[in-house]
């Protein structure tokens, strides 16, 4: 065999390894973004968010009065927010929650967000707008066999988390009425207008399994939800999540 021959082999040996590992970079690279974008499969992601409820409403606080009206409120426009954390019925493989997280909390308003705090559930899944269980930055409960929300812990199979987005002091009601509906009507009287109240609250999902592994989702919030200057109060039950892309970390 001639040496030019064998030269041309050699090239052409080369140029087919170059090919294939072109290829298979492009594959690779498909996968990836293809991951970016759908995140993991249904029957890769052992837990998921199988429901979330969201009531608006509104709450007055009485205050000092400085005339001689009959009622002095200053009124808080609140959010109740239900969390359900469900296993993954596509999932068939064992698997135990390790903890999960509420990470990188932030509100998106054009002004007015010092006044937004949120606030988590006793262990009686009620909210009480006390500094401890004020809501900073994050917070972290522990799988365990049993839930105690008060001492952040839920149950390695799942649960429903609660919490209350509050926008505090948004006007000050003063009334001669007989008697006061505590509810968004509150905010009518107090001439707030509507456009001013809505704000989004974006907050990670973190859910570490018994094995190690994080899936991360973000999720947003828009808030208040309904007309509850008119109807005094709001609510929404959604449990399609197809916008919510959970990712292993």
């Amino acid at each position: 065999m001639k040496i030019s021959e064998l030269k041309n082999k050699k090239i052409f040996h080369v140029w087919m390894i170059i090919a294939i590992i072109l290829l298979i970079l492009i594959i690779a690279g498909i996968i990836m973004l293809r991951y970016q974008v759908e995140g993991e499969s249904d029957n890769n992601l052992p837990f998921e968010i199988s429901k979330m409820i969201v009531v608006s409403t509104a709450e007055g606080q009485e205050i000092e009065a400085n005339d001689d009206t009959k009622w002095n409120f200053s009124v808080n426009q609140e959010n109740d927010i239900y969390i359900s954390i469900n296993k993954n019925e596509e999932y068939k493989r064992k698997a135990s929650i390790k903890s999960l997280s509420f990470e990188n909390i932030n509100i998106q308003k054009a002004e007015g967000t010092e006044n937004i705090k949120l606030y988590r559930a006793n262990d009686k899944g009620e909210i009480s707008e006390e500094d401890k269980y004020l809501v900073q930055n994050y917070v972290t409960y522990e799988g365990e066999k049993e839930a105690d929300l008060e001492n952040l812990k839920i149950s390695n199979q799942g649960g429903v988390l609660v919490f209350r987005s509050v926008n505090e002091n948004v006007c000050e009601v003063r009334s001669n009425d007989d008697e006061i509906t505590h509810d968004g009507t509150l905010l009518a009287k107090g001439n707030v207008d509507a456009e001013n109240l809505k704000y989004t609250l974006n907050f990670d999902i973190v859910i570490e399994t018994n094995k190690g592994i994080k899936y991360r989702g973000t999720v947003s919030i828009d808030l208040p939800e309904g007309n509850i200057l008119e109807e005094g109060k709001g609510q929404i039950e959604k449990t399609d999540f197809s916008d919510i892309i959970f990712k292993r970390e």
